[in-house]
């Protein structure tokens, strides 16, 4: 991923740092665009697990969904903004550059809302489902509990060019990447091993039907 420039600095400095990171943000914004399809597969794959766990309308999951799959969506355009802020720094004004700046990395961290709203569902359903056969771990719920926590250091970004909390403070982008990151990968690797058993038990059930009475 691209890392934020530091706002306190000025046009010429903020143009200067994109001249100087150019490839490695033009880079990091094509890997994160191709990574984009796979994060929303992975979404819908989550919430159809979700709205079986749930039962019934499943309105709870599908709220978790439209809230978690908007994220991707909206940071395409946000990856598109760095890649322009990045073209040719050198060759646009260096007050629009930084203006391209502020936009990409303010826009793609104030939609932490849905996101933050999407993984305390997401907890909300694990901890209804406890019990139930194929249900997640109590352990994600807590976690999916805290991640959605940490979203809200997002919030005063605005308001702050410098700081825990500016937008490219620890308190808040650096806070939400690495909580966001470890969530998708706990959650991926038990999702895997429960699809591997529902996908075990129906071979199983399959094969059964297929041996004479």
């Amino acid at each position: 991923m691209p890392q934020p420039p530091d706002f306190t600095m000025s046009g010429p400095q903020t143009a200067q740092f994109y001249s100087s990171h150019q490839t490695g943000v033009l880079i990091g914004v094509t890997l994160s665009s191709l990574g984009m399809p796979f994060l929303i597969a992975w979404t819908i794959q989550l919430g159809a697990m979700l709205r079986r766990l749930e039962g019934g309308s499943g309105l709870v999951a599908i709220v978790a969904t439209v809230g978690t799959i908007s994220i991707p969506i909206l940071l395409v355009y946000d990856v598109v903004v760095w890649a322009i802020a990045a073209y040719r720094p050198q060759d646009t004004t260096a007050d629009v550059t930084r203006a391209f700046s502020d936009l990409g990395w303010i826009s793609s961290m104030l939609i932490w809302p849905p996101l933050a709203a999407g993984m305390a569902l997401t907890g909300v359903i694990i901890f209804k489902s406890r019990g139930q056969a194929g249900a997640f771990p109590v352990w994600l719920g807590w976690f999916s509990y805290i991640v959605a926590i940490a979203e809200f250091g997002q919030a005063p970004i605005i308001f702050y060019k410098s700081g825990p909390f500016a937008p490219d403070g620890a308190g808040s982008w650096y806070l939400a990447v690495f909580t966001w990151g470890p969530w998708i990968i706990a959650l991926s690797i038990q999702m895997s091993r429960m699809l591997a058993r529902q996908h075990k038990l129906g071979t199983d059930d399959h094969t059964g039907a297929l041996v004479p009475s």
